[in-house]
This record gives structure tokens, C-alpha cells and sequence, in this order.
């Protein structure tokens, strides 16, 4: 008499459930979601007080910026995966994880996904108070449309937050060192005109994965179009993000 076998789980199922508990967990946790939003909401108040054009015509500097602050939301979801790959590892989690039935590096991409769903949704949310309470410019279709381009851009820098995981010894180094690294990105990207940057910065302005996200980001804000050629700034954030991944699995340890 044949007995049946209790059938296999799938193996994204894990991942998908571990994403979910993660991603509550993180809707719980109001404290960091604060800190995660007091950088981009400043920067934005700030440069909304200050930036206001003085004549009609004159560049209004917070609706320039305004798409590259959304796009940094998502961004420092990678400085908050990394602090925490860290702190797991330096308390000994991962040890842990490794005695249940899901392999470590399945929980790691469930990690990964609830943080990158978690950005998302705080770029949202700025990109939401932008619109609503500084009254910046904002096209509705083009707004839902940018949420492709911020899972694209977060996917990227959470590959960049494993990289620097694997390298940092303490979450609080993971913290400068991902930061320390994010804004030079940052206003190389699209933080500020390229006419102001230096003539010998702006030939690396296109080839940043900060620019990609912002070439992107800005004309769906601003038009709901794409720019003349998307195929560019996609493959690139692609390439960033295999590249990236792939550097961070080879040089990551768990303990």
C-alpha cells in the first residue's frame, strides 16, 4: 500500500511569509520609521523654504529637487538593511536562523523584500506631503506609475546595503559608512543641476545608479512620461543591482 508523502513547501513560500511578519513588524515600529523619514522631509522642507522662486521664470529649486528626494527615500531603506544585517550578526542571530528549516539566506532575501516594501511606502508617504501640504507639482498617473522605478532604485540600494554589511564590522560603522557614500551619490545624481556642478564631476553624473533613479523618476513626476530612452537608466539599475548582490554574497559572513 502506497503512502502518500507530505508535500514539499515551496521554497519562495518561507520567504514570502518571513517578509510579511518583517514587513508588520516594521509598520509597528514607528520610531525608526520616523527616523527614516526625518532625512528626505527636511531636506524637502528646507529646500521648499529656501528654493522658492523670487520672479516668475527664476529655477524653483524644491520642485527640482522634489523627485530626487523621493527617490532618496528609498535609498536609505539600504542603510537600514544594513544596520540591522550587522546587528544580527554580531548577536549572534543568524545562529539562530540556522536551526530552522529555511535556509539563512532565504530569511535574508525575506529581510530584504519587507525592508524594500517598507521604503516604498515612506516614499510615498513624501511623496504624498509634497503634494499635499508644500503643494509641489505632482502627475497623478505618473505618480503611480513611479512605483516600478522606486522598487527598481530600492532593489539597488538594498544590494548595496548586503555590500556594505559585508564589510562593516558594527552597525553604527554600516550607518556612516552607507551614508558617507549615499550623498555625494546623491547630489551627484540629481540633487543638484548638473550646469552647477564642476566640468570634471559632470561626464560621471550619467553612469551613477543616483542618476538613473532620478532620470527615471523625474519626467513620471513631473509628466507621467518616461524619458526619450528608459532602456538605459533600467539595465543600468539592473546591472547595479546583479553586481552588487553578487559582490555582497561573496564577501558576507554570518558570524
Amino acid at each position: 500500500m502506497l503512502t502518500h508523502l507530505p508535500r514539499q513547501q515551496p521554497a519562495w513560500r518561507p520567504i514570502l511569509h518571513f517578509a510579511g511578519a518583517m514587513f508588520q513588524a516594521g509598520l509597528t515600529d514607528w520610531r525608526t520609521t520616523a527616523l527614516s523619514l526625518f532625512t528626505p522631509l527636511f531636506m524637502l522642507v528646507l529646500f521648499w523654504l529656501i528654493g522658492r522662486p523670487a520672479e516668475p521664470g527664476d529655477l524653483d529649486l524644491a520642485a527640482f529637487i522634489f523627485p530626487a528626494i523621493v527617490g532618496l527615500t528609498v535609498m536609505l531603506g539600504g542603510q537600514t538593511l544594513a544596520m540591522r544585517l550587522v546587528n544580527w550578526r554580531t548577536q549572534g542571530v543568524f545562529q539562530r536562523l540556522a536551526a530552522t528549516p529555511t535556509p539563512v539566506g532565504h530569511l535574508v532575501l525575506g529581510l530584504g523584500l519587507a525592508q524594500a516594501a517598507l521604503s516604498v511606502v515612506q516614499a510615498m508617504s513624501v511623496l504624498a506631503f509634497g503634494a499635499l501640504a508644500l503643494g509641489l507639482p505632482v502627475n497623478g498617473l505618473g505618480a503611480g506609475a513611479a512605483l516600478g522605478v522606486l522598487a527598481l532604485g530600492v532593489s539597488t540600494f538594498s544590494a548595496y546595503g548586503l555590500l556594505v554589511a559585508s564589510l562593516s564590522p558594527k552597525a553604527d560603522i554600516a550607518s556612516s559608512l552607507f551614508i558617507f557614500t549615499l550623498l555625494p551619490l546623491f547630489f551627484l545624481g540629481g540633487g543638484f543641476p548638473a550646469e552647477i556642478l564642476p566640468a570634471f564631476l559632470r561626464p560621471v553624473s550619467p553612469w551613477l545608479p543616483t542618476t538613473m533613479v532620478n532620470t527615471l523618476l523625474s519626467p513620471l513626476l513631473a509628466t507621467g512620461t518616461l524619458p526619450s530612452d528608459p532602456a538605459w537608466p533600467v539595465l543600468g539599475l539592473l546591472s547595479y543591482t546583479l553586481g552588487l548582490a553578487a559582490l555582497a554574497a561573496w564577501r558576507f559572513r554570518w558570524e
